[in-house]
């Protein structure tokens, strides 16, 4: 456009025209604010006023307008014996902005996902609980705005049990069934039934499948992104499930092994105390020489085998002292 020292459209190009949806003769003359901002004064940031406070030099702002944004730009001329006009540039960027919207949103997005990805691993290194430790873990993941409600699944012989969830009190076996089969998938997998959008997070170590995680979503569908962070999450949280359960299963093992040598102790002393008494018995009240020395060997036998069971019980002992230092 060109306009005059007082914002007063003098002429302006097709494309402007086409812009507005107006004619030439609707156009010419009129205000350019009240044109484009339908104000009866121009906006606060406008590049004219602008210029005008910058001693008459080219100015440059993005704006809001009727028909979208624009970056604006205005040039003075000064043409000798003529009044100022004024060149008015606008390069429509609308679609850029709407663009940089979205990619500000995804990138918030992802910043979300990956915070709640960083959230559960501390938390898979700090909780030893395996069963406080899923239940915050499920916490975790129904922060994501994306989601409704989580389930954490835990095979069990041929059966998959819901072992933490959040954002709904029903196990999701109840629902859905409980056959392992159904769950066993290599890769992150999107379903819907009954109208509701789900994703199925496979837990798996090595070739191992132990569970599943599942995500009920709102309308949005995830991205390929996401679906990278909950991979992620899904072989982290099965690796911590695999390292809580050997650590559950030690700690049984440890105790079973205190009982047991313990066991062996007892057992040694019950055979020993006796075995010295009836000893000073048959030395001392036995004089048939055959029948002391047979008695003696029989004394010797016992005596072996108690020391063979002396022996378990060293060797268990060693291996208390080294599983209690793991």
């Amino acid at each position: 456009m060109i306009l005059s020292e007082n914002q007063t459209i003098l002429d302006v190009n097709d494309t402007t025209l086409k812009l507005l949806g107006k004619k030439r003769d609707e156009v010419l003359g009129e205000k350019c604010y009240r044109i484009f901002h339908n104000s009866d004064e121009p906006p606060p940031d406008c590049p004219f006023l602008m210029m005008k406070n910058n001693n008459w030099k080219i100015s440059m702002n993005e704006m809001e307008t009727i028909i979208g944004d624009f970056l604006i730009t205005v040039v003075p001329m000064d043409i000798p014996g003529e009044e100022r006009k004024v060149l008015h540039f606008a390069r429509d960027v609308t679609l850029i902005n709407q663009l940089g919207l979205k990619l500000i949103d995804s990138l918030q997005r992802y910043q979300n996902l990956l915070s709640i990805l960083l959230r559960v691993d501390e938390l898979l290194i700090k909780e030893r609980n395996l069963n406080k430790m899923l239940k915050e873990v499920a916490r975790i993941i129904c922060e994501w705005k994306e989601l409704q409600a989580a389930w954490i699944l835990l095979a069990q012989g041929k059966r998959m049990v819901t072992v933490a969830q959040c954002g709904n009190a029903c196990k999701f076996e109840d629902k859905f069934g409980e056959n392992v089969e159904d769950y066993k998938i290599e890769n992150i997998n999107s379903f819907e039934c009954q109208g509701e959008k789900y994703l199925l997070i496979p837990l798996r170590v090595e070739e191992s499948f132990i569970g599943a995680i599942i995500l009920k979503l709102n309308s949005v569908v995830p991205k390929d992104k996401d679906l990278e962070i909950f991979k992620i999450l899904g072989d982290n949280l099965a690796i911590a499930i695999r390292e809580r359960r050997l650590e559950i299963g030690r700690s049984v093992a440890y105790r079973e092994l205190e009982k047991n040598i313990e066991n062996f102790a007892m057992l040694v002393d019950g055979i020993r105390n006796p075995l010295a008494v009836i000893m000073g018995i048959v030395e001392i009240k036995i004089m048939d020489y055959e029948v002391r020395n047979k008695i003696i060997r029989e004394i010797e036998k016992i005596e072996e085998i108690t020391n063979i069971i002396d022996e378990r019980w060293r060797k268990g002992e060693y291996l208390r002292k080294f599983l209690k230092e793991m």
